[in-house]
């Protein structure tokens, strides 16, 4: 907890015999962090892969060919197939699905190719529908030219100034005007320049086939009708394939991909004629562990060793090590950067910050009830991976969010306990005062306190932010010394909290005209405090830094969105409660006083109003608690830039060994 799994360099050496048998043993414990060897010698050369490993290879390209193309997709499943019958299933099944799958998919391109085909034959033919002429009618002229198509325009009247020479049909198809135009060939140029003109003419060209259009018409839609039950058939047959065989295709996936991840390992190995050498890292606390099980499988034939020297910290792999409740919000601080090794894991103090800032902006019982609800359904739906843990983060805020309503007295905006507000009562949900709490009296009302819940606010920015440089100062002490912690930090520190107290004094003289407590000794201290960080920030970084003085002062007010937030969203509820129950359910204070049509009315703007700031209530408070984490806090201490623990091995799902 605060810091990342220690580590230890470890070097296993073997010869080539027992290769295959400690590959299978580290990859069975899912414990060694590989380091890739790529520095070639006379001596040591990159291994190669196992002789499986291009058939595995193969086989797993094929299968998720297969799975592409049923749709199969990978989720939690009851059963979990044995790995050791696999094998045996994996080239049979592979072989006729690829034969079943491949074949009726070719054939469903042909179908759709087909059905595509006449359905442009029949876009084509229907607008005929409009003409009495039968289709071959259009074609088989040497001396006559036949123009097709959709005009708006009368064409009589301009081609007899061409000829009167020709025969024109005409009709009406979809409020659009059709016509045939047949016309001598010595016409041709004349004609087409008299079309081109035209801007309402658009061609319409006529397929090479015999008959009348609704036979043609009739015939062609039997055809379609017939390949889509074709094509519906196949569908069935390849969804009878999918419901059948993807418990084993997801199964046979994940042991081939984990027997050619143990094939492929050798890649990752330095090795010789005769040797092979693996470099790499494991948590301090289980070399023991990892040392015994590798001796015990390969009788004492393959020796672990620990290196102690030498060890180039960047290249050391982080594993946060937090208890379960703030394993989640690893999630928070992968997404921003892994920690170096020395450096503080902040994942548990983010498990009570991040929640804590999300509930006092959303505050409100009814609302988190809902953001509750909706976690635990995400949860449900996704038992690992990064959205199970957003759905922890959000459920533990909700939680929060809910105490925070109870203290503000909020359910979906609407008074909980009986509350004065300016003087007058203001009828709660339960009828009754709220209790009090360890001598404080409940609700806190938003509106009525908001001086204090500012103050409060600003508070918790100091105390975060004096946070964020204690462990950016211990980081410095652990990475350099303790001068460079001082200069850097420890000056910061200096000017927050001597800041902090000379504000305090001074402020409230300001508000009351007071001249300024020149005199008074917190005032005093405060100002020789904060100057002498001044003095300390710019020995160690240089009058240029004096210029990110204000950026403290604009960290600290930063915070004051918490409270800004949280007002917006109780205000936004307070509306829409007064609107919809003021003008639609209790108008002039009397309940349904404007009829059962109107309070639907009101009902329907209660539930849109609230579930447009339920949205708001989700995305704000998650984004500016994040921002508040992200770039107040980390800035005084994170650098991250650390290199992932990664075990060799794989957490099985669908198999079983």
């Amino acid at each position: 907890m605060l810091k990342p799994t220690k580590m230890t360099r470890v070097v296993i050496a073997g010869t080539k015999e027992h290769i295959e048998n400690t590959i299978s043993t580290l990859h069975k414990l899912n414990l060694l962090h590989v380091t890739d060897y790529n520095e070639e010698t006379e001596d040591f050369k990159m291994g190669r892969p196992l002789k499986p490993a291009s058939e595995l290879s193969d086989h797993l390209l094929s299968l998720r060919g297969i799975a592409n193309q049923l749709g199969v997709m990978g989720k939690e499943s009851a059963t979990k197939l044995s790995s050791k019958q696999l094998p045996s299933q994996i080239d049979e099944k592979i072989t006729f699905l690829q034969k079943e799958v491949s074949s009726r998919f070719d054939e469903l391109r042909n179908i759709e190719f087909r059905i595509k085909e006449k359905e442009d034959l029949i876009s084509a033919v229907k607008p005929l529908m409009a003409l009495p002429l039968s289709i071959d009618a259009y074609h088989g002229y040497e001396s006559v030219i036949m123009y097709s198509g959709f005009i708006a325009e009368d064409l009589e009247l301009k081609l007899s100034k061409i000829t009167t020479n020709y025969e024109l049909f005409s009709g009406d198809y979809e409020k659009r005007k059709v016509f045939a135009l047949f016309i001598p060939k010595i016409f041709e140029e004349e004609t087409q320049k008299l079309l081109q003109e035209e801007r309402t003419y658009v061609e319409l060209k006529i397929p090479e086939l015999k008959g009348n259009p609704p036979v043609i018409l009739e015939a062609l839609e039997k055809e379609v009708q017939e390949l889509k039950e074709k094509q519906a058939s196949i569908k069935s047959e390849l969804d009878n394939l999918k419901k059948e065989y993807s418990e084993f295709i997801i199964a046979a996936d994940e042991h081939l991909s984990i027997e050619t991840q143990k094939a492929e390992a050798p890649l990752r190995f330095a090795t010789s004629p005769n040797a092979f050498i693996i470099d790499g890292w494991v948590p301090s606390r289980r070399f023991d562990e990892l040392d015994s099980i590798l001796q015990e499988s390969t009788q004492g034939q393959v020796y672990l060793t620990r290196i102690e020297e030498n060890v180039n910290e960047e290249d050391i792999p982080i594993e946060l090590e937090n208890p379960s409740v703030a394993k989640p919000f690893e999630l928070l601080i992968d997404t921003f950067a892994t920690p170096k090794y020395k450096e503080i894991d902040p994942a548990t103090v983010i498990f009570i910050t991040f929640p804590l800032f999300y509930a006092i902006m959303l505050g409100d019982v009814g609302y988190g009830l809902i953001v509750a609800a909706m976690a635990m359904i995400i949860k449900n739906k996704f038992k690992t991976g990064g959205l199970n843990a957003l759905a922890l983060i959000l459920f533990f805020s909700a939680i929060l969010s809910i105490i925070f309503g109870i203290i503000y007295g909020e359910f979906f905006g609407f008074p909980i306990f009986n509350v004065v507000v300016k003087g007058e009562l203001e009828h709660g949900i339960l009828g009754m005062a709220g209790p009090a709490v360890a001598g404080f009296h409940l609700p806190v009302h938003r509106f009525e306190a908001v001086q204090s819940l500012l103050l409060m606010t600003l508070v918790i920015g100091i105390l975060h932010i004096f946070l964020g440089l204690a462990i950016g100062f211990r980081n410095i002490v652990i990475e350099h010394d303790l001068k460079h912690a001082i200069f850097a930090k420890g000056s910061w520190i200096m000017i927050l909290a001597g800041g902090v107290a000379a504000i305090a004094k001074l402020m409230p003289a300001m508000m009351s005209g007071l001249p300024v407590p020149s005199k008074d000794p917190v005032f005093m201290m405060g100002a020789v405090l904060a100057i002498i960080g001044i003095i300390l920030l710019v020995k160690g970084e240089g009058a240029i830094s004096i210029m990110e003085i204000p950026t403290l002062l604009s960290n600290v007010l930063s915070y004051t969105r918490i409270l800004a937030i949280g007002l917006s969203s109780a205000g936004i509820a307070l509306a829409v409660n007064t609107l919809s129950m003021n003008l639609f359910i209790r108008p002039g204070g009397v309940l349904l006083g404007g009829g059962i049509g109107l309070a639907l009315i009101g009902v329907v703007v209660l539930f849109i109003g609230h579930l447009i700031n339920l949205l708001l209530g989700i995305l704000g408070p998650g984004l500016h608690s994040l921002r508040l984490q992200y770039v107040e806090f980390f800035t005084k201490f994170y650098e991250g830039g650390g290199k992932k623990y990664a075990p060799f091995g794989y957490n099985r799902k669908y198999t079983e060994e």
